[in-house]
């Protein structure tokens, strides 16, 4: 019962992280006006906002003039749902289990963010970040002076690639290495780094970006954080069901 309830809350939270990443780059209100086709500006009646569920009856489309609507709406809420489902069963329902869950909504909406508008807004980071410093403060993962000596040297790495190569990597993407840099210490952050290159040559390569031009690499990102957060655990998982 609690895994559903779990998953409810995190479809439902996953579609309003999609408005959020949709409307804060554009400098809009996250609450008014509310949900709308953005084609006939139609208002949406709380019958075609059930994630997951109005997507698929409306057969993704509006109901009002029949423009398709982006599947990226039922990914961000199947993803956030089935993400909330899985720190439960990692860590139940716990202070790091909250942590690990506000961590993961800063993730997709600077994804959705991105990926509209290869932007992320640093109203995001002043938002989430005395968050995490507080999480930290009250829960340390190692010595004190390890999570800001991490942040540092992610700044300090970064500024030095961009001396060498400029605008090699954007703004909002140092920043979320810095998060998790912070977070979860320095060899994390190798790891993650490392992990987020292979990764986004893979996604540039599948979707014909240019590795010498920008594009959305908070996606890179992201997966590259999961693997290493979760991998263990779904792999361990996917033994115990092969065996």
């Amino acid at each position: 019962m609690i895994d559903i309830l779990v998953f409810l809350a995190g479809i439902t939270m996953g579609s309003f992280f999609h408005l959020v990443g949709e409307r804060l780059p554009m400098k809009r209100s996250i609450l008014l006006p509310r949900s709308h086709c953005g084609a006939c500006k139609q208002t949406l009646s709380l019958y075609e906002m059930i994630p997951l569920v109005s997507y698929v009856v409306l057969k993704g489309s509006c109901k009002h003039c029949g423009t398709r609507l982006s599947l990226l709406y039922p990914m961000v809420e199947l993803l956030l749902g089935s993400l909330f489902l899985l720190i439960y069963r990692v860590t139940g329902l716990s202070f790091e289990g909250l942590f690990l869950a506000i961590l993961c909504s800063l993730f997709v909406i600077a994804v959705v963010s991105d990926l509209l508008y290869m932007r992320v807004p640093n109203e995001l980071f002043f938002f989430y970040f005395p968050l995490f410093v507080i999480y930290r403060t009250l829960e340390p993962l190692f010595i004190w002076w390890e999570g800001v000596s991490s942040l540092l040297f992610s700044f300090l790495l970064f500024y030095s690639i961009d001396r060498f190569k400029p605008n090699s990597i954007g703004g909002a993407d140092i920043k979320l290495f810095a998060v998790l840099a912070f977070c979860f210490g320095f060899k994390a952050f190798l790891i993650i780094l490392f992990l987020s290159s292979v990764t986004g040559m893979v996604y540039a390569k599948v979707f014909s970006f240019r590795l010498d031009e920008p594009f959305p690499f908070v996606p890179a990102i992201a997966f590259s954080f999961l693997l290493y957060l979760f991998g263990p655990f779904i792999l361990t998982l996917f033994t115990k069901l092969i065996g």
